[in-house]
């Protein structure tokens, strides 16, 4: 989870996710989907090798929002246990002046 705290309606943040493979085959990211076209989400790459982390960039758009917002990233991988991981995250958006 991540909170961007206190935002300016139209105006976009970034928040950098690590993705971890801690497993001993090699991690891949099959599909990476968001709650909303407002969220923007770039994997640098989808194939993990093994004690390996890479960064998962999100940027949320806050134009035509207002208020508390809460949105998620499904992140669908290839792990046996946990295919399917759910980031999250939060603003609240203030109308600009």
């Amino acid at each position: 989870d991540f909170d961007f705290g206190d935002i300016k309606q139209g105006s976009k943040v970034q928040h950098t996710f690590s993705l971890k493979n801690a497993g001993k085959r090699d991690l891949i990211i099959r599909r990476v989907s968001t709650s909303c076209g407002c969220t923007a989400v770039t994997p640098e790459k989808t194939m993990i090798g093994q004690n390996e982390s890479v960064p998962l960039k999100v940027e949320f758009d806050s134009t035509g929002k207002l208020g508390r917002q809460n949105k998620t990233i499904t992140v669908i991988t290839n792990d046996p246990k946990n295919p399917t991981t759910i980031l999250r995250i939060s603003t609240n958006i203030q109308a600009a002046q």
